[in-house]
């Protein structure tokens, strides 16, 4: 009984470690592709260069990363992807959208159904939640990064561009635009700062404020959000808006 027991006990640590790998396996798949779009030469995108990287050091099969880079340029052959996106309620009714890109609908419904049960939720039909986001454009930007242009200025350009709405937290300044404004805004801003981050977003109208399982919204969250198949996961709980 004692040896059933340890072996039992290995395995369990097995599983795991392996959960946890793939987990960060599947972060740095999503890192190398994002930025693979953006500009697949690793010798003039040195943000991508340095995801690579990171992803020798954490022992990622060479093959993997190669599969990220053909999926960034579209060279798989025999598969589709297509964007996908799904909604649902996370515990006490915190709404949930999630963008996906798939090469296999029922293989990432599947995971997605069975995820949002797993954490309390519910996969719910098309429709069930859209309608409490709004879609903007979201600029980043590190004000470490400025390298030598001040607030001031960079917001005046910002607004000048069309900014909507300008927060700071911290060292992040965060600018929000329509959606059709983004793209001239990010090659406006891009003059005063090289270093920044443009995505279209889905913004709550509305939010909700879990009194008693934000906990385990969070790791709802981070569960979807560490699937290969998740490009990004939007949803409406107010203590997680932070980042």
């Amino acid at each position: 009984m004692a040896g059933h027991s340890e072996w039992s006990n290995i395995k369990h640590r097995k599983e795991k470690q392996d959960k946890k790998k793939a987990k960060k396996f599947g972060k740095l798949t999503k890192e190398i592709i994002k930025e693979a779009r953006k500009n697949p030469d690793p010798k003039d995108n040195p943000t991508l260069a340095s995801a690579i990287e990171r992803a020798k050091d954490a022992d990622m099969p060479k093959e993997n990363i190669e599969r990220a880079l053909k999926k960034a340029k579209g060279e798989l052959e025999g598969q589709n992807f297509e964007t996908l996106t799904f909604e649902g309620y996370g515990p006490e009714g915190v709404a949930v959208l999630v963008k996906a890109e798939t090469d296999n609908r029922n293989r990432t419904s599947t995971y997605l159904k069975n995820t949002f049960q797993e954490y309390g939720g519910e996969l719910g039909d098309e429709g069930c939640v859209r309608w409490i986001f709004q879609r903007r454009g979201l600029i980043r930007i590190d004000s470490n990064s400025l390298n030598g242009t001040d607030e001031d200025t960079l917001q005046l350009e910002a607004i000048e561009a069309g900014a909507e709405d300008i927060e700071e937290e911290g060292d992040r300044i965060k600018i929000s635009f329509d959606p059709d404004d983004l793209k001239p805004a990010v090659e406006s801003l891009e003059n005063l700062v090289p270093e920044l981050e443009a995505e279209l977003v889905m913004v709550p109208k509305n939010y909700a404020e879990p009194e008693k399982k934000a906990d385990k919204v969070q790791e709802l969250i981070e569960e979807l959000k560490d699937n290969r198949d998740v490009a990004a996961v939007f949803h409406n709980c107010k203590p997680l808006l932070k980042d």
